[in-house]
């Protein structure tokens, strides 16, 4: 199976630029995933930063839910 996106360039440019980079921006967002995991996972010294991290950390999901994205 094959899938061809096509584009009116320059018109089309913004769009062009998010199918292009959409692999960078997944990769980016499970970045910050981990980056909030292991902060909530193992800054446990501090109650309130500990908090303020798993906090993120849900929200984070649940925009990610919110908007059909599965990492």
């Amino acid at each position: 199976m094959k899938a061809i996106l096509e584009f009116n360039l320059p018109d089309d440019q913004e769009e062009y630029d998010l199918a292009v980079k959409a692999q960078d921006m997944m990769r980016s967002l499970n970045d910050v995933r981990n980056y909030l995991r292991a902060k909530s996972k193992y800054e446990t010294e501090d109650e309130a930063k500990w908090e303020a991290y798993n906090e993120v950390h849900q929200q984070f999901f649940e925009i990610l839910n919110d908007n059909n994205i599965k990492l």
